[in-house]
């Protein structure tokens, strides 16, 4: 009986253990076919966007880059065919082969790139980028699933560093960086496409016949409105003149100036856009509208027109020149060329500070900010352009007496080097300024016209009459004014010169200064202006000596080759590029120096004190103005019976350097002192000077 219970209870047992597990599995079931249903039916799209994201990859293909061209048609910049490098770490075999070829044919170190493959954890790894299909020929040929070879569109410069500022560069993934490049990055751009590639399950990437391709749209092209020709006489005559001056950097712009096109626009040092080594941020910046300076007596026009449009002033009207230095307030005014009692007209002709403030001091507050902010200065251009700073005036509420007659020569305002050139382009074009503006057209890919670009009237600044009064004035500037050094025979300049101190550390500089010349021509039907502007020149200070001859030699240039109906010397052979040794022996050591910069010419020295001993070359011989001439000095007073030979100098200047030294002097003539003749009575040296226009 015992017996038959425990075997009634074993079976209840095995019994109600076989119902549970059947229970158990039956469950199991249930949920896996829950969870079957979830992964396979409701949420099947998200698995297998996953599953796809595990097994294929995403390829980025680069469009086309637009071209860029000139006005003329000439290719600036355009993309070509390139190959870019990479590797699958994973599956190298012949790695060392692979490395070998690129340390011969690009010059990388075997050695770093092969510690950048057994560093790298994924399985693509980019070794180089755009590289010119030449150099990796004999990559073509080896067969290695390890090798990647990707070929892509490289940006190619066609004239290298030539107007690099302008046109800009990009970076190796073909994104504007700078210039056009950036500011016109989406049209040039086009839209990339992309590939998709299998990866195994080691994580190895091949390509397959089934996967999409999409292929990228190319951009569109711009044309500018520069003249290539004219960019490179500009860019090689802005370097021979800095190098000359011995200037820290300089800029230079051209404008059309009834249309406002940037026929040129330079900036030195620049930059080689198909060299990445050269991509310094100071060469890469394009001054013409970065940076700001004190313009200067290039400013005086602005104050000149702005007197003879409100009547407050005429050509003929007299004022006292003080003989080169005024004193007011707490203030002291000088001017390079002392004049006495003299017409508005010479006063701007020789560029006195002391007339032109006394006509800024007359005009009315608001009335001289009206036309200054009319003329340009304190707001952007709107040049299509990236960088582009508005400058700094005073505004109305802030002018006084004291600050307009800093302002009316030039001082206590900030403007760019494209303001001021387009402020001279306003005169030029008969008082009506124009939007300057770089981009003539956008083209498509087939060469379809997609949008072009019309000169715009900004405003009427001044009256055509007040232009040509203006305009006569300049040009006697360049005749037989501070710009002569800019005068060409046979062809009217209109011109004007600047000069002005640096403001270091909250004071004027007395070795910092800018230089610069602003004309145009033809003068009464100008075709171009051109502003020249140096950065603390250190042969000469002036503009006059220093911006004004490489506006000169940049004009004769490009008239030889544009107008042949205006014949202009070899500007190789010109005399203005030689000058005779002046006699400065026994002068104190900085009226020598006035005398050196006066003519343009360099030196060096034993020191910047004391009276001259002796010079080389010797005085009376003629060299190139380029030559650097040795000084000895000695301590000791000057010895003024040295005579100091002034022949070549503007008259007033030639008076002024020898009534400081002492020396008595009778004029004949007018213009440049062509002969000296000395002549002692009662012990008084006098020296007689014949000058000729």
């Amino acid at each position: 009986m015992k017996n038959s219970k425990e075997n009634t209870y074993t079976r209840r047992k095995k019994f109600w253990k076989f119902w549970l597990l059947m229970i158990l599995i039956n469950l199991g079931l249930l949920i896996v076919i829950g969870r079957l249903f979830q992964l396979q039916v409701l949420k099947a799209s998200y698995y297998k966007e996953k599953a796809r994201r595990q097994h294929e990859t995403k390829l980025d293909l680069s469009s086309q880059r637009g071209n860029i061209y000139d006005r003329n048609g000439n290719l600036l910049a355009s993309s070509v065919k390139s190959y870019s490098i990479a590797v699958d770490p994973n599956l190298l075999q012949k790695k060392t082969e692979i490395l070998k070829i690129i340390e011969m044919n690009l010059g990388i170190s075997a050695e770093s790139l092969n510690k950048k493959i057994a560093s790298a954890k994924g399985s693509f790894l980019w070794l180089v980028r755009g590289v010119t299909p030449e150099k990796v020929k004999e990559l073509l040929y080896i067969k290695d699933r390890g090798l990647i070879l990707i070929e892509e569109p490289r940006r190619q410069y066609h004239y290298g560093a030539l107007a690099s500022q302008i046109i800009g560069c990009t970076d190796i993934d073909n994104r504007g960086l700078t210039g056009i490049e950036l500011s016109y990055d989406s049209i040039l751009t086009g839209r990339s496409g992309y590939m998709i590639m299998f990866r195994d399950g080691l994580g190895r990437l091949r390509p397959s016949a089934d996967l999409p391709i999409i292929r990228p749209t190319n951009g569109y092209s711009v044309q500018l409105t520069f003249d290539i020709d004219l960019q490179r006489i500009v860019e090689f005559e802005l370097m021979q003149g800095i190098k000359n001056s011995l200037a820290e950097s300089g800029t230079v712009v051209a404008i059309k100036p009834s249309t406002g096109e940037v026929l040129a626009m330079a900036t030195y040092p620049n930059f080689n856009p198909n060299d990445p080594s050269t991509y310094i941020n100071s060469n890469m910046r394009n001054r013409s509208i970065t940076d700001v300076y004190e313009p200067g007596s290039t400013f005086k026009v602005v104050t000149a027109a702005a007197a003879l449009e409100e009547n407050i002033t005429k050509l003929e009207d007299k004022y006292n020149g003080f003989q080169g230095e005024l004193h007011f307030s707490n203030f002291v005014i000088k001017d390079v060329h002392p004049l006495g009692i003299a017409t508005f007209r010479e006063g701007l002709v020789h560029s006195s500070n002391i007339i032109l403030s006394s006509v800024a001091a007359k005009i009315p507050d608001y009335k001289f900010y009206k036309y200054i902010r009319d003329f340009g200065f304190g707001i952007p251009t709107r040049i299509d352009l990236p960088g582009e700073v508005s400058g700094k005036i005073q505004r109305a509420e802030q002018m006084n007496v004291s600050t307009k007659r800093f302002i009316g020569f030039g001082y206590g305002i900030l403007a760019t080097p494209l303001q001021m050139a387009n402020a001279f382009a306003t005169i030029a074009n008969g008082g009506i300024m124009m939007r300057p503006y770089v981009i003539n057209a956008i083209y498509d890919e087939k060469g379809n016209l997609i949008k072009k670009n019309n000169p715009e009237k900004i405003r009427r600044v001044v009256s055509e009459n007040t232009s040509h009064t203006l305009t006569n004035v300049l040009k006697e500037v360049v005749e037989k004014g501070t710009g002569i050094a800019a005068k060409i025979e046979g062809v009217e300049i209109a011109g004007k010169t600047g000069t002005s101190q640096q403001l270091v550390d909250g004071t004027y500089s007395k070795s910092d200064y800018n230089a610069s010349f602003a004309g145009y021509f033809p003068a009464n039907n100008p075709e171009i202006c051109i502003l020249v502007f140096l950065d603390k020149p250190k042969t000469s200070i002036y503009g006059g000596s220093t911006a004004a001859p490489i506006f000169k030699n940049i004009a004769m240039r490009w008239l030889s080759i544009k107008n042949h109906s205006i014949k202009v010397k070899n500007i190789v052979n010109n005399a203005n590029d030689t000058v005779f040794v002046p006699n400065i022996n026994g002068l104190e050591f900085s009226e020598a120096e006035k005398i050196l910069q006066e003519l343009g010419l360099r030196y060096s020295t034993t020191a910047k004190e004391g009276m001259v001993k002796q010079v080389f070359p010797e005085p009376g011989r003629r060299i190139l103005r380029s030559t650097i001439i040795k000084i000895e000095t000695e301590q000791g007073k000057a010895n003024n019976e040295k005579m100091p030979s002034v022949v070549g100098l503007p008259l007033r200047r030639a008076i002024t350097i020898l009534h400081s030294a002492g020396i008595k002097v009778q004029v004949r003539g007018s213009g440049k002192v062509v002969r000296q003749v000395w002549e002692r009575t009662n012990n008084e040296l006098t020296c007689t000077l014949f000058a000729s226009p």
